[in-house]
């Protein structure tokens, strides 16, 4: 049986706390933190951007690229107890820059694709079944599953990052979150 843990309320504010003294101690020059910056939400960035691209090794360009922009811009952040909102804004800045340049020369079809053979990092899920079960999804759907659970943002704020309406982002997760129940029971009971 597969169990997916989010992170409890205290838990998750406690994490962005720590985020926000890391930022905060980069802001004033110290490069130091980004090492435990990197550790603390590595897989949170990498697993939104495998979301959205459906490609390690993209995903894997973006996870570092991200990481320099959190270097760059980290002064420009303003602690408002939500510094994961911040992060994955500046992420799905670059996605979408690196899709319109991707789109000059291949369709967007073809950008965003999602191969049939889903592949996970292995740090992020080494679960082959957790794999399987994932890729019945649409991209939208593991995008916003991957934001909720993974990075622990709430629907509001995914709505916010992804320019859609709240209703719609519920939606969204509440189906993908059905699926995702039918998908396992199947499995579990064939």
């Amino acid at each position: 049986m597969i169990v997916i843990f989010a992170l409890s309320d205290e838990k998750r504010a406690d994490k962005n706390k720590r985020i926000e003294d890391l930022l905060a101690s980069i802001a004033d020059g110290n490069p130091d933190p980004m090492g435990e910056l990197y550790d603390l939400i590595k897989t949170d960035v990498f697993a939104f951007a495998l979301s959205k691209t459906a490609n390690k090794h993209d995903a894997d360009d973006i996870l570092h690229d991200t990481f320099i922009q959190i270097y760059r811009y980290a002064k420009q952040y303003v602690p408002k107890g939500k510094p994961m909102a911040w992060i994955v804004t500046i992420e799905l800045n670059l996605i979408r820059r690196r899709f319109n340049l991707a789109s000059r020369t291949t369709s967007l079809d073809d950008a965003f694709a999602t191969p049939s053979g889903f592949d996970l990092e292995n740090s992020v899920v080494n679960n082959a079944f957790l794999q399987g079960i994932l890729s019945t999804l649409s991209e939208e759907e593991r995008e916003i599953i991957s934001l909720h659970i993974v990075s622990g943002l709430k629907h509001r704020e995914i709505a916010k990052i992804l320019g859609k309406p709240l209703s719609t982002v519920l939606s969204k997760y509440n189906r993908a979150i059905k699926k995702l129940q039918i998908v396992v029971k199947e499995e579990l009971y064939e």
